[in-house]
């Protein structure tokens, strides 16, 4: 009955993930064989790749040349503050992410009559929910290397930018969701008691981006991206 109601109304999702995030920021400690854990902080910052997933097959259209359209992804950056809340033996983890990144579309279709560039600035705010199934927990109790999977929002502002002759009409999403994906490896503990580690995540969601080339006939456009950095995780105290 849920996925039905969810299927029928998105907003149902919006407002469930929103009832899990605020149980979980005020959730109570959890206790394991007498040890009270305590919610662990992120601060993480590093780069990414990705953002709006082009369309590359115009096998369903008789009117469009393989090269008429493609599109390049520039190395964008992000940074995030995030929340781990132990659930008995492995974690919940959900914060705030921002990205940005900048993709070029080329169009040389003279069959058209599109030829030119459009450049697309990109910047997302992110809330991610996931499970982390924590693995080598000799030295720490919610895992030295954490396997997470769960879902992502994203709220996206746009920067479009054209050159060239009139190209296609086109139209953004500003709020898109999906899959996330990654691995946290937390190796080094540090003096101070805070420790320092890498974040691997990937994504794949919803379509933010509509146009000639990238119709709803078509199964490739959507939004994903790849995005790895450094964390620092403030101590258990």
């Amino acid at each position: 009955m849920i996925f039905i109601c969810i299927k029928k109304n998105p907003k149902a999702m919006k407002k469930i993930i929103y009832g899990i995030v605020f149980m979980l920021l005020t959730g109570c400690n959890i206790s394991k064989q007498g040890e009270t854990w305590h919610p662990l902080y992120r601060a993480q910052a590093g780069l990414n790749k990705g953002g709006i997933t082009e369309n590359t097959d115009f096998s369903k259209t008789d009117d469009i040349v393989p090269d008429a359209f493609s599109g390049a992804t520039n190395t964008g950056f992000n940074a995030s503050g995030h929340i781990l809340l132990p659930l008995k033996h492995n974690s919940i983890e959900t914060g705030v992410d921002y990205m940005y990144n900048k993709q070029k579309f080329t169009f040389k279709d003279a069959t058209n009559g599109y030829n030119g560039t459009r450049s697309i600035g990109s910047s997302q705010l992110m809330v991610p929910i996931t499970y982390n199934l924590g693995l080598f927990k000799k030295k720490d109790p919610l895992g030295m290397v954490q396997v997470k999977l769960g879902y992502l929002m994203q709220f996206n502002l746009f920067n479009v930018s054209d050159k060239g002759n009139p190209l296609t009409d086109y139209s953004l999403k500003h709020f898109s969701s999906g899959i996330t994906f990654g691995v946290s490896i937390i190796p080094f503990k540090l003096s101070n008691g805070n420790s320092l580690g890498f974040y691997f995540d990937g994504y794949r969601g919803s379509k933010v981006y509509n146009d000639y080339y990238n119709r709803s006939i078509y199964e490739m456009p959507a939004s994903s991206f790849m995005k790895f950095g450094v964390i620092y995780q403030f101590g258990n105290k």
